[in-house]
């Protein structure tokens, strides 16, 4: 919500917001911006009445101001709604959706986009670092959203990402998650293909290849191009790779495309990167150009971030919570 407001201040709009409890970093980059931040939810700071609110999706009913803002017949809307709408709606939009690599998927495909000088937008949910802030209005067409799977608002069951109507939209995985509003995969398989629904036959859809959720997925229905990619077999694949992974090969239908150098760890890291070169290319970008970005790849705050390194020992912060991001990042 704070990349909302954030954007809505980028574009022109006079914003103000509350919270529970306001702490910075968020607070310090919001008032930055020119953007009144009121804490609580007391009734009171809907007067005088705005002429719209942005409702986050942690606001239930019987939270007061989400009660005043009923009883008062005040306009309303959601934050990937309001996106939509006002951010999005004649965009070239790019979306890397899955249960894992959201963060940094969408990270590295903004970054691809500004080294080939670009400057898209993008909307994510973590702080990349050669950014150093998790929004940005960015210039037209070509506009970088972290496509999650959460419900949207309490008046709008449906998954944020349905509302961005990508034309370059990554599936990066999927398994359960979100157990609290979800009962099982399938009620999740169906939310993702209400996402592939809606990219238009013109657009493209880069998938995993092996993921076998992923592929019912698009069984129920695509009406886009599908590229695949995998560390083997699949139109993308992960070539030759250091013991460490600090360089891989990127394949293209078996042939070595180019080639990438960088910092980071881990084989799900080497399937992100391919998945963002991947949808690079469809926003215009050459795989060789993509790969020489990935080089200046300095990674997210809390993914695999390095804090120091004592007595030989190196410390890391992850943000790993679900059983199999924690078993990738061990």
């Amino acid at each position: 919500m704070g990349g909302v407001a954030a954007l809505a201040r980028a574009a022109g709009f006079r914003v103000t917001g509350s919270d529970s409890a306001v702490y910075p970093p968020m607070s310090t980059q919001l008032r930055d911006l020119g953007i009144e931040i009121h804490e609580g939810y007391d009734a009171a700071q809907l007067d005088p009445a705005p002429d719209c609110i942005v409702v986050g999706n942690v606001m239930t009913r019987g939270n007061e101001a989400v009660e005043a803002m009923l009883d008062r017949g005040l306009p309303y809307t959601s934050g990937p709604r309001w996106q939509a709408e006002n951010v999005l709606h004649d965009r070239h939009v790019l979306a890397v959706a899955g249960t894992h690599g959201k963060t940094t998927g969408a990270s590295m495909l903004a970054w691809i986009l500004e080294h080939a000088g670009l400057n898209p937008g993008f909307l994510i949910g973590g702080v990349p670092a050669n950014f150093g802030l998790s929004a940005r209005y960015g210039d037209y067409p070509f506009f970088v959203v972290e496509a999650d799977e959460y419900d949207t608002a309490f008046f709008d069951k449906r998954s944020k990402f349905v509302h961005y109507q990508p034309r370059t939209c990554v599936l990066n995985n999927l398994e359960f998650d979100h157990a609290d509003i979800f009962d099982n995969v399938g009620d999740i398989k169906k939310q993702f293909n209400h996402l592939v629904r809606t990219v238009p036959g013109e657009g493209k859809l880069i998938v995993n290849g092996g993921d076998p959720n992923l592929d019912d997925v698009i069984a129920m229905g695509c009406w886009s191009p599908v590229e695949k990619f995998s560390v083997a077999g699949e139109h993308w694949s992960i070539g030759s790779c250091d013991e460490d992974g600090r360089r891989f090969d990127v394949c293209v239908d078996g042939e070595v495309a180019a080639q990438v150098n960088w910092t980071m760890h881990g084989a799900h890291n080497r399937l992100n990167a391919l998945a963002a070169i991947a949808a690079a290319q469809h926003a215009g970008v050459p795989v060789t150009q993509a790969c020489a970005a990935l080089a200046e790849f300095k990674g997210i705050k809390r993914r695999l971030e390095v804090l120091g390194e004592i007595g030989g020992i190196t410390v890391y912060d992850d943000f790993a919570h679900h059983p199999t991001a924690i078993i990738e990042t061990l």
